[in-house]
Parts: structure tokens; C-alpha cells; sequence
């Protein structure tokens, strides 16, 4: 039996508990805010206040972004996490005893930044944890447990009180908090405090073997490397602003990460009930919610499969015109109900197409932006480079939630579906001009490719 593997395997179910509990607050809002809205006891919420407690969430993820810069080197990614669990663990019992809208206001904050931390310390403590055999499908599986999070949410909450919901998904990030206190430091971190020792300990244990010095040579090459040059956060982004590859990085992951925010999910999902209600389609919301989270689901499954053959970009040309038809089509629904035309022979469209839409976004504009991101950064930056993406997903989703809420209350349904689809047609032309494959190529050779090729993103 390979041991090594079932401690890969171990480590990876372990980390991704607190990644499911991320994804418990990404979806929270889908089936809360309807029953706050109509709660009769002291905790209702206006919609105004309701569309404030899905972006402070948000907002809480751009300040546990910046979190990491000043605790990870310190006192390493291990503790980093353990920290994260604890406003995770806070946010659950202030949702299970809020009496007004204020508690949930602070615990979406404090649920965002413990959100915040995880996203950006996670695949950097599985990157140096794991092997190389195992660091790809653990990274690559990210946004599937995200997803996975967010359907069992809608699951429990939509047929269980606040109180019993809350309850539930407290035991996930205890059980992290417990599993994971006994699992190492990385490698590299100890090799870095000269705990050489302790180092090759960790290397024995994860990779199941006596003979680990090729590694630990390897961690110490590493680490002497970085001290001999003296890297910090200045100095990356010193190197992210004056190299020419690093700045296209940053242009591509810009369009990517656009791709992934302006296509609408945040809103979409976060406010279906309502657009499913609206509809008046015969399913029940509850169903065409959860419906719509196992879609997500399963073509994030799809993906990790499908990517090995197709490579990203495919993907990405392929889902993006999915979304945009499927963005149109609820869009259209809803303008001719606008213009009092009769669609009660189409009532089901929009329960379709955005099942449709959230398996095409699930397919490539979810998971892949992440997989680019670990890719197409030269280590020198890639602190910089998590710091841009997390503050650049935490501000692009708090706007376009925003834009969401008063574009659907001051015009209607259909305004912020045509724009979405608008956004996401223009990104997609993006996307085809100059999103590159990054598919069975190493590093150097994507560094070479953006330093060599000229782009109107460079200027």
C-alpha cells in the first residue's frame, strides 16, 4: 500500500475543510437572505441591508488578503491557517444567536477575512506540503471543494432554520481547527529557521520514505536562493512593475479574474431565489436552487477532467459564449415580461439557462482563473501576485453585487442580465486575443513565451 500517497491524500481532505467552510459563506447568502428578508422577529433585514450583508463578506476578504503578508513568514503558513479558523468559527455562532442586522454585518466581515486568509495561505502551504505527484490534482481541486461548500449550504439551509444551519457548519471549521493543529510545518518554512533537522522529519513523514536528501537538497538550494537575494515584498513588487513578463502576468490574470467576477456569479447566485420566484416557474425554488449548486459542482468535476485533453484555453473559448447565450436568454425572459408579453408557456427558461449558466461557469470561468494564477507568476512575485488577485476578487465582487442590487430594484431583472452578458462577451474576445495555453508547459518556458511575445497589454 502507498502510505505516502494516504498522507497526501490526508493533508489535502484536512486543508480543503477550511477551503468547504469558504465556500459555505460564498453560498450562505443564496439561502438566508429571502427568509431574513421575511423573518418577522427582530433579525429582519431590509434589501438594502441585505445586499450589505452579502458585500461585507467581500469586504473581509480584501482585509484577510493583506493578513498572510505580515503573519505567514513569522510564524509560518501552519498557524496562519489555525488563525483563519477562528473569526471562521466566530461568524457561525454570531449567525446562530444575531437578533439585527448589525451581528450580521460583523460576521460577514470577520467570516471574509478568516475567507481572505484561506484563499491566499491554503495553496501555498499544499504547494510545500505535497509532492510532485500530488500537487497538481490538490491545487487543480480547489474550486471544486469551494463548489462543493456552496451546494451543501444551499442543502442545509434552504430546508433548516438559521439556528440548526449555523449549528451544522460550525462542526466543519472545528474540525479543521482539531485535525489540523497535528499536522506539520512545511518544509521549507522550518528550512528557513535553520530547523534542518525538523525539515527532513517532515519530508520522511509526507513522502512516505527514508531517503528524502534529493528533496531537503533541493528546500535548502531554495532557501539560499531566496536569503542570498534577499527578497521582500518591495522588492517583488519592484520586479512585478519593471519585468515584462510579470506585467503581462498581471494584464492576463486582470482579464481572467474579470472573466470570473463580471460574468455575474456573485449576484446571480446569490439572488436566484428571487429571480426563480419572479419567474413563477412550477419547480419549487428550493429544487432550482439546489439544482443549480450541483451543477457548479459536477462541471468542476468536468473540468478537471476535460483540462488534461483540451488545455485551459479551449476551455475558457468554450464556456465563455455559454455564458454569454445562457445570460442573454434569462435577460430576454425577463425584458419580455417587462414589456407585458405573454411567457407563461416559457415560464421554465430562466431555471434552464441559469442552470445552464452555472454549468458553464463552472466548467472554466470558476476553477481555471486559479490554475492560471499559480502558473503564469515567476516565484519572485507570486506574493505580490496573491495580494493583487485577492484584493482584485474582494473589490470587482463587492462592485458588481452592488450594481446588481440597483440595476435589478431601478430598471428590472433583465438590466443587469444584459449587462453581464455584454461584460462577458468583450472578455471573451480578450480571452481569445490574448490569454495564452499554459497546458504542459513549465514555468520557464510560459516566462519565455510572455517575455517574447509583444501585446497590447504591455505597454
Amino acid at each position: 500500500m502507498d502510505y505516502s500517497l494516504l498522507r497526501q491524500v490526508l493533508i489535502g481532505v484536512v486543508c480543503n475543510l477550511l477551503i468547504v467552510d469558504s465556500g459555505f459563506h460564498e453560498g450562505w447568502s443564496t439561502p438566508m437572505i429571502p427568509k431574513l428578508e421575511h423573518d418577522d422577529t427582530l433579525a429582519k433585514v431590509t434589501s438594502e441591508q441585505g445586499a450589505w450583508i452579502i458585500n461585507l463578506m467581500y469586504v473581509g476578504v480584501g482585509v484577510g488578503s493583506v493578513i498572510p503578508l505580515l503573519l505567514m513568514d513569522r510564524i509560518g503558513r501552519k498557524w496562519t491557517l489555525l488563525i483563519a479558523a477562528i473569526p471562521k468559527i466566530s461568524s457561525w455562532i454570531i449567525f446562530a444567536c444575531a437578533q439585527d442586522y448589525a451581528a450580521f454585518y460583523v460576521g460577514r466581515l470577520i467570516a471574509g477575512i478568516g475567507t481572505g486568509v484561506t484563499y491566499c495561505v491554503t495553496p501555498m502551504y499544499l504547494g510545500e506540503i505535497s509532492t510532485k505527484r500530488t500537487r497538481g490534482p490538490l491545487s487543480a481541486s480547489l474550486a471544486v471543494w469551494i463548489n462543493i461548500g456552496m451546494l451543501i449550504i444551499y442543502a442545509i439551509g434552504l430546508w433548516t432554520s438559521r439556528l440548526v444551519m449555523s449549528l451544522i457548519a460550525v462542526t466543519v471549521p472545528l474540525m479543521f481547527l482539531l485535525s489540523f493543529m497535528w499536522l506539520p510545518k512545511s518544509a521549507i518554512f522550518l528550512a528557513k529557521k535553520n530547523r534542518l533537522g525538523k525539515a527532513e522529519r517532515v519530508l520522511k513523514w509526507s513522502l512516505g520514505r527514508d531517503n528524502v536528501d534529493e528533496e531537503l537538497e533541493e528546500i535548502k538550494r531554495i532557501v539560499s536562493c531566496e536569503e542570498s537575494e534577499k527578497i521582500t515584498f518591495w522588492n517583488s513588487l519592484t520586479e512585478s512593475v519593471m519585468r515584462v513578463e510579470s506585467r503581462k502576468a498581471f494584464g492576463i490574470t486582470g482579464i481572467l479574474m474579470s472573466a470570473m467576477i463580471f460574468s455575474g456569479a456573485a449576484p446571480i447566485l446569490a439572488y436566484q431565489s428571487y429571480t426563480f420566484e419572479e419567474a413563477g416557474f412550477g419547480v419549487s425554488t428550493e429544487i432550482s436552487v439546489l439544482a443549480s449548486g450541483l451543477a457548479i459542482v459536477v462541471s468542476g468535476f468536468a473540468c478537471v477532467v476535460l483540462v488534461k485533453r483540451t488545455g485551459k484555453r479551449m476551455l475558457l473559448l468554450i464556456a465563455a459564449p455559454a455564458t454569454v447565450l445562457s445570460l442573454s436568454v434569462v435577460a430576454s425572459f425577463f425584458t419580455l415580461k417587462t414589456w407585458e408579453v405573454d411567457v407563461s408557456g416559457i415560464k421554465w427558461v430562466p431555471t434552464l439557462f441559469i442552470m445552464t449558466y452555472a454549468l458553464a461557469y463552472g466548467l472554466a470561468l470558476n476553477p481555471l482563473p486559479l490554475s492560471y494564477i499559480s502558473e503564469i507568476f515567476p516565484m519572485d512575485v507570486k506574493v505580490p501576485a496573491a495580494l493583487y488577485c485577492s484584493l482584485f476578487y474582494a473589490t470587482g465582487s463587492l462592485l458588481v453585487v452592488e450594481i446588481y442590487q440597483v440595476l435589478q430594484e431601478s430598471y428590472g431583472t433583465y438590466v443587469p442580465f444584459w449587462c453581464f452578458a455584454a461584460i462577458t462577451s468583450f472578455l471573451w474576445l480578450l480571452i481569445y486575443l490574448f490569454v495564452p495555453e499554459t497546458a504542459g508547459k513549465s514555468l520557464e518556458e510560459i516566462q519565455m513565451e510572455l517575455r517574447g511575445k509583444s501585446s497590447p497589454l504591455e505597454t
